[in-house]
């Protein structure tokens, strides 16, 4: 009877609620709808040709020069064209688009970018590579004094961006006041993302409370009040919003701030910022600011008395308890977000990405005297500060706990517990609390009992497009065998070494000195990723390095080094109990006969394939010899070369192994340990 009167009450609440926030149900239910039809209704866009007219939807002019441009097409839905701002497009305009449009895969390697997602949360099918653009139509004329009103104020922010002398201060004035990332380096960007910090490379809720601190102060100072107060309040948003760049971020927190300002609770407010980014926009809604941006706001409302209540009962000053229980609120909003991808988890993680948040907070508060008064020093010891502090995570990174290791379910979980614990004492926290500890003792039993079955040894052969490159790891060491092109390197090998949890690897091998398979060990090394790098100059046959007590790497070939091509590839055996791995580099049939008539013992359970499954290499008697059950041919989706050969195809095929293809499966996992050998492919497998 008790717990029927509960949920009575609890039902009332609820209904009242609904009534005291009007605008929010009617909201929620259009977000619900748009996840709906984005995620469970089928992707079937294809890439291909395209000869059409298309609508120019939207041109975002870029710091760097570049030019983004949204384009509404007949037979691909929205395409993405990255451009040159001399192109002349406006939004409105009607044109006559000629070239190809690529739809992305999902990604193919551990911790890859999965750029087809983003794509996908912004309402895009693809990526327009053009022959030809031509304007058949002009927009109307309220979009060209638009347009000409935003290149105004594009000059404007290059004008800002210009007054800082240092190229990464330049970066950090476009990133945090207008939301540009565009002159972010990569290793600025991964020294933020290794640090949990990189939301602050985008303007959110809190870098607009910032810019509006002045005037917020002063109207709160003058006892105007917010009915009066709201055109000037008004007016000044979009001032600030024009000045920096009206890009996704800048337009929500601008919204947002409107919202809360002019409406008379936090819940109406947000639902007012949220109809209006959907009526510009129905897509904003899945993009992962817009997610974190409202949770974070969400959370400040819901945890924030309660959190100031706990750390008053440390006798914390209140001075810093204001400052902190906004910044720690929106952490805790923003959690299940940061486990969709590898962050770590210590506390000096923690400081750093509360100090961080304070010292873009600060930066944010001295934009609009840079502006007006051209001195631009207060902001870049700031950002001296800031990049500072975040370089402290990066080497730290990789001897803390990741959220690699903690399963979702963990993750969500923790989240629930934690946000019952938060809310204020009450029917809902005592009705809550038991089922969530229970969910959470689940996913922390699943969880243990997955860590102790844990693989000893992980071999990854990635997929780096037309190259080789396998990773090997084992009791806390790691072994490279190739790395692609230079490219693969630094979109590729490097992501899956942060996912791994891997600062450097201890022992890299270019198996010859191509391109395709040098060339990313080359730009690792020279990012200090790799410890000690050798060729097939440095390894001879009868070489050998126990990786840990029980994995082994043995060269048997070459004899020696002549000049560094295909028939001098290092020919490596990995054994580690039962299971062994050849690999051999882009050896011809003519070395695979050396090692016949030499009497090598090559016997192996997976065969590398050579040279991408060229037709002059993995002979019928070689086949036999290695006598492999799996077969891994590294090869990039319709390369030049017709790799790999039908003929090469067809001797595998008739020999009985399990072929499986980078370009078709992506990534392929094997790891093996006490409960045995388990091959994964799970990111692209047809």
């Amino acid at each position: 009877m008790k717990l029927k009167n509960q949920t009575s009450y609890a039902f009332e609440r609820i209904i009242a609620s609904v009534k005291r926030h009007p605008l929010a149900v009617p909201v929620l239910i259009a977000v619900i709808t748009v996840y709906l039809v984005t995620y469970l209704v089928p992707v079937t866009v294809k890439g291909g040709r395209i000869e059409s007219e298309g609508v120019i939807r939207s041109v975002e002019l870029k710091l760097d020069g570049s030019m983004q441009a949204v384009i509404k097409t007949s037979a691909f839905g929205r395409i993405l064209y990255n451009g040159d701002p001399d192109d002349g497009l406006i939004p409105g305009d009607r044109v006559f688009i000629s070239g190809y449009v690529k739809v992305f895969d999902k990604p193919s390697n551990p911790g890859q970018f999965d750029y087809a997602d983003h794509l996908r949360r912004r309402g895009i099918s693809g990526v327009f590579y053009s022959d030809e653009i031509r304007k058949i139509k002009d927009g109307p004329v309220i979009m060209r004094l638009e347009d000409g009103l935003s290149r105004f104020f594009h000059e404007i922010r290059k004008y800002v961006v210009s007054l800082f002398d240092d190229d990464e201060d330049k970066a950090l004035a476009g990133a945090l006041f207008m939301g540009d990332d565009s002159l972010i380096s990569d290793e600025v960007s991964r020294q933020f993302r290794l640090s949990g910090c990189s939301h602050l490379l985008a303007v959110s809720g809190t870098h607009f409370a910032a810019f509006l601190m002045i005037l917020s102060e002063f109207l709160r100072k003058s006892h105007i009040s917010r009915g009066k107060g709201a055109p000037a309040y008004i007016l000044f948003c979009v001032l600030v919003g024009t000045l920096t760049g009206w890009s996704e971020s800048v337009t929500r927190a601008c919204f947002m701030s409107i919202g809360n300002y002019l409406s008379r609770d936090w819940i109406s407010g947000m639902a007012l910022a949220a109809a209006v980014l959907m009526a510009d926009d129905p897509y904003s809604v899945l993009s992962a600011g817009f997610q974190m941006s409202f949770a974070a706001a969400a959370a400040i409302r819901l945890f924030g008395g309660r959190l100031e209540e706990l750390l008053k009962r440390v006798d914390m000053p209140q001075t810093m308890i204001s400052a902190l229980v906004p910044v720690i609120s929106a952490m805790i909003g923003m959690m299940p977000f940061r486990g969709r991808t590898c962050c770590y988890i210590s506390f000096v993680h923690l400081a750093v990405q509360i100090t961080a948040s304070f010292i873009a907070s600060a930066a944010c508060v001295f934009f609009i005297p840079t502006v007006l008064t051209g001195m631009p020093f207060a902001c870049s010891v700031l950002f001296k500060l800031l990049t500072g502090i975040t370089s402290l995570c990066p080497a730290l990174s990789f001897h803390s706990l990741s959220t690699n290791g903690l399963s979702e379910s963990f993750i969500y979980s923790a989240f629930a517990v934690l946000c019952v614990f938060l809310l204020p004492p009450g029917t809902a926290r005592r009705f809550l609390i038991r089922p969530c500890l229970a969910l959470l003792g689940i996913a922390t039993g699943i969880m243990v009992f997955s860590a102790v079955n844990s693989p000893d040894v992980t071999i990854v052969f990635l997929d780096v497009g037309q190259g080789d490159s396998c990773l090997i790891m084992g009791e806390g060491r790691s072994v490279l065998i190739d790395g692609g092109v230079t490219s693969a390197g630094q979109y590729i090998i490097a992501p899956a070494l942060d996912y791994y949890g891997i600062e450097k690897v201890d022992l890299a091998i270019a198996t010859h000195l191509d391109e395709d398979h040098a060339g990313g060990l080359q730009y690792l090394y020279d990012q200090g990723r790799i410890d000690v790098l050798l060729d097939c100059f440095d390894i001879n046959a009868g070489w050998q390095m126990n990786i840990t007590d029980e994995l082994e790497l043995n060269c048997i070939w070459p004899l020696k080094a002549v000049d560094g091509s295909n028939e001098d590839s290092v020919v490596l055996r990995l054994v580690y109990g039962d299971l062994s791995v050849l690999f051999t580099g882009d050896i011809g049939i003519e070395t695979e006969l050396a090692l016949i008539c030499r009497g090598e013992y090559i016997d192996s359970d997976i065969l590398k394939v050579a040279h991408h499954g060229s037709s002059y290499s993995t002979s019928t008697e070689f086949i036999e010899c290695v006598s492999p059950k799996i077969a891994v041919i590294s090869v990039g989706a319709g390369n030049m070369y017709g790799h790999p050969a039908p003929d090469t195809l067809r001797r595998l095929e008739e020999y009985g192994c399990l072929i499986k293809r980078t370009d078709c499966s992506g990534a392929l996992i094997i790891e093996t340990g006490r409960s045995g050998t388990i091959l994964r492919w799970p990111f692209r497998d047809q």
